[in-house]
């Protein structure tokens, strides 16, 4: 005995709906794909004609559709994946603004280490980086400046060796 065919019936608004989805760029490809399943089985496209058509098990179709019949269309986005939570909490994030505001050059091994010794934390550096990323931090290269003006009694007295170091001749004084 074969099962009955499974056919969702959809409101314009739903269709509509649904159909923005299914053409969104910025969308994820696997909710636009849902989408389209749920459009085709409404106009009367069997589970079995879209699992061959859009090369997928029939069960697979069957849990869109039940996504979709229990939680509508936001049964067709993916949750969150499982994971590890969070390690740098808001309070650190604002503990990093502060230290990254200083006069002081910072990279993520020494905030991953200013970290453990404020909260007891262990980051790991490419861990670090990541989040100042996502915190919108880029990364440039430290640059080596004097702290003061040198003090033009040395600079004079040294001008001509940096004159032929300018020219390419080595000389010491």
């Amino acid at each position: 005995m074969t099962p009955p065919s499974r056919h969702l019936v959809l409101s314009p608004e739903e269709d509509s709906a649904l159909r923005s989805l299914e053409l969104s760029a910025g969308i994820h490809v696997k909710v636009r794909l849902r989408a389209s399943i749920v459009r085709l089985n409404a106009s009367g496209m069997t589970v079995p004609r879209l699992a061959q058509h859009f090369h997928r098990n029939q069960q697979s179709v069957h849990n869109d559709l039940d996504r979709y019949e229990t939680r509508g269309i936001a049964g067709l986005m993916d949750g969150r994946p499982p994971g590890h939570p969070r390690r740098v909490t808001p309070e650190m994030e604002t503990y990093l603004h502060e230290r990254l505001a200083e006069p002081r050059v910072w990279n993520s091994t020494l905030l991953a280490e200013a970290l453990v010794e404020r909260f007891g934390v262990r980051v790991s550096r490419d861990a670090m980086r990541v989040r100042l990323l996502a915190l919108g931090y880029s990364w440039k290269r430290g640059r080596y400046t004097p702290g003061k003006e040198p003090d033009p009694d040395v600079l004079h007295e040294h001008q001509a060796s940096l004159a032929t170091l300018k020219k390419g001749h080595w000389t010491a004084n």
